[in-house]
């Protein structure tokens, strides 16, 4: 075997385990502090019985995906599309409670954490419409994880396919909690939701072009579809009287 070739599967390997370890890191930053210092919470701990299962769920797809990427890296890839149908059992089970999560909190009308609800402008009623919209990210982790495992066949698909989920569905709310959390990062929460995306959503691209010399097709289309989707639904579906009324109809 080549030296390059030697080097290029050495990328390969450790990129996705540095991706899921990043993963692992950034909702412990985002959800850590909240545990950790109580007096900010809009509601003490412990939590509701199903913010608790989905964040145990939550917890467990990123350590599934650290254990899967792991296993392809040693070699192990028979173990790794055994495990695969727990993953697919663990992201339906996941998206499910992350939906009666979102209706839940929009019937309250705020975060437990409170980390969400210091985003908000001063003295802004709460926004049900807003808060059903964070649906859009399950819908794009489902889809995602979908034709991940619909291309479970095609390696090279597959593998980007559910970085891709991870990356674009299961960033948003952890970098939210994070600029929420801390006031010096409050102003510029704008700022770091666009940046954080656009990064998180091209490092598929970057390690392709750095490892290959190319970028492979899904990774430069599907965040570009990502990002489009995302710009239409939130400048014209969430403010639409039509969605509102969608929220409403969802939350009675």
């Amino acid at each position: 075997m080549a030296v390059a070739e030697i080097k290029q599967r050495r990328v390969e390997r450790w990129f996705y385990i540095n991706v899921a370890l990043l993963m692992i890191l950034l909702n412990v930053l985002a959800f850590a502090p909240g545990i950790i210092n109580p007096f900010r919470r809009n509601v003490p701990l412990p939590l509701s019985p199903l913010v608790t299962a989905h964040a145990i769920l939550s917890a467990a797809w990123l350590m599934l995906f650290l254990g899967q990427v792991t296993l392809v890296a040693t070699g192990q890839v028979a173990v790794h599309r055994r495990m695969g149908m727990v993953g697919a059992s663990l992201a339906l089970v996941f998206v499910m409670t992350g939906y009666f999560t979102v209706i839940e909190q929009a019937r309250r009308g705020f975060d437990l954490s409170g980390d969400i609800s210091r985003l908000a402008p001063a003295g802004a009623p709460p926004d049900p419409a807003a808060t059903v919209a964070l649906l859009s990210f399950f819908l794009m982790f489902t889809v995602l994880v979908g034709a991940g495992l619909w291309s479970r066949h095609r390696p090279e698909v597959h593998k980007r396919l559910m970085l891709l989920a991870m990356l674009g569905g299961l960033t948003p709310t952890p970098v939210a909690h994070l600029a929420g959390h801390w006031p010096v990062l409050q102003p510029w929460a704008g700022v770091i939701f666009s940046v954080s995306a656009f990064i998180f959503l091209s490092l598929s691209a970057i390690h392709d072009k750095v490892s290959h010399g190319r970028i492979h097709p899904v990774s430069l289309w599907v965040p570009v579809a990502l990002f489009l989707w995302q710009s239409v639904f939130n400048l014209v579906v969430v403010p639409s009287a039509r969605w509102r009324e969608f929220a409403a109809w969802l939350i009675r």
